[in-house]
């Protein structure tokens, strides 16, 4: 089974659906949460509802890009909404699941899994997550189709684009949908799998949906997630590799955006090729949608939408303050040089005629001769 995750930070209060023995659900429940009533009481108001003041791009602004979005503030406000931290949201969730068991202490495990599937994911958000997700879908195939044959070829668009609609996003109710991980009703993960059977699927833990509430982050994210598959490891997966993915690697490690490490193994131990790859083609999709919507929001309106749109990467205090880089690029790597190098993102920050800082951006023509239309004929899918 390949799992792959767009975030790499862990918050370790879940509650665990397992080994009960002779303890009741309240028992077990109630030991594993400590949180006090007046704690849970404040988690359950949203944050503080007063716009933060809108930063003005400028000089120092577009050199540090992650600044820009990291920087200690209360949330921000785009027009569609904020992003909370993961711990946040998690807690949010196990604050719900708590309630729950409160009003119904005679009920199953089951039941209670149930209803939190159903007051979480309500017919209006798990509609917004399945919008944005068809959305990105959407995108990411014209992404794929505007691509000239010096890139794909025919056979090679077609076998993405047969991936991305093979991709199937799976949310609760009923919560059954979930029930090999059942905790992830009360998690901030969202992921991608590929299960041992070669069904694809793209799922959303039950804590993102309290956290992210900014349109823009949801489609990062969902596209993060999307991109693993069609990302150059799972190409390999079923032995295929294409060209202008090798010199888009070729580029990740010229630029430094992939760690290079005398233990790296290129889509297995200590890479980060795929997560790479996720959050470059994610921030294309991002683009594309501030783009979209820049004639309705302007100024700092589009400028909070982009910074949401990634706040959720930045480097976040947790419990452990585990940072996982095995496998995912640094945060300030993500968001300063992948995310703050694309040009149409430093277009719509205001940042376009700012000098780049650090690598140069990567892209899929990124050592294709200029005025090079084709590269050969016929097929360039070749087992690996």
């Amino acid at each position: 089974m390949l799992r792959s995750r767009k975030h790499t930070f862990g918050f370790a209060i879940g509650i665990f659906l397992c080994g009960l023995g002779a303890r009741t659900l309240w028992d077990r429940t109630h030991s594993l949460t400590s949180t006090s009533s007046s704690t849970s009481e404040s988690l359950r108001t949203p944050a503080g509802t007063q716009p933060v003041p809108n930063i003005d791009t400028s000089t120092n602004s577009c050199q540090n890009i992650y600044q820009l979005v990291c920087q200690k503030t209360a949330a921000i406000h785009d027009p569609t909404g904020q992003v909370r931290s993961d711990v946040e949201g998690e807690k949010l969730a196990l604050a719900l699941y708590r309630d729950i068991i409160h009003a119904h202490r005679d009920w199953s495990i089951d039941q209670i899994d149930e209803e939190m599937a159903i007051q979480t994911f309500s017919p209006a958000r798990r509609g917004r997550i399945e919008s944005a997700f068809r959305w990105v879908q959407n995108d990411i195939e014209q992404f794929i189709n505007q691509q000239s044959s010096a890139v794909f070829t025919a056979r090679e668009k077609q076998l993405l684009k047969a991936r991305l609609k093979k991709t199937k996003l799976e949310l609760p109710p009923p919560a059954s949908i979930y029930s090999d991980e059942p905790d992830l009703l009360t998690k901030n993960e969202i992921y991608y799998e590929r299960t041992q059977e070669g069904k694809m699927r793209l799922r959303v833990g039950g804590a993102y949906i309290f956290v992210a509430k900014s349109w823009f982050n949801i489609v990062f994210t969902l596209a993060h997630e999307l991109a693993h598959s069609i990302d150059p490891c799972e190409i390999r997966s079923v032995r295929l590799s294409f060209p202008a993915y090798d010199q888009l690697i070729g580029c990740f490690l010229q630029n430094g955006l992939i760690a290079t490490r005398n233990n790296r193994s290129e889509c297995g131990a200590n890479d980060q090729l795929s997560e790479t790859f996720a959050d470059w083609l994610a921030v294309q999709i991002t683009a594309n949608a501030l783009k979209h919507f820049s004639t309705e929001f302007r100024g700092p309106q589009i400028i909070d939408a982009a910074r949401n749109s990634v706040k959720d990467l930045c480097e976040q205090e947790t419990e452990t303050n585990d940072i996982g880089t095995e496998f995912h690029p640094s945060p300030s790597v993500r968001i300063s040089k992948i995310f703050g190098n694309n040009p149409a993102i430093r277009s719509l920050l205001g940042c376009e005629s700012e000098p780049v800082v650090g690598p140069a951006y990567c892209t899929l023509k990124s050592f294709i001769p200029p005025n090079s239309d084709t590269i050969g004929e016929g097929p360039r899918i070749y087992e690996k």
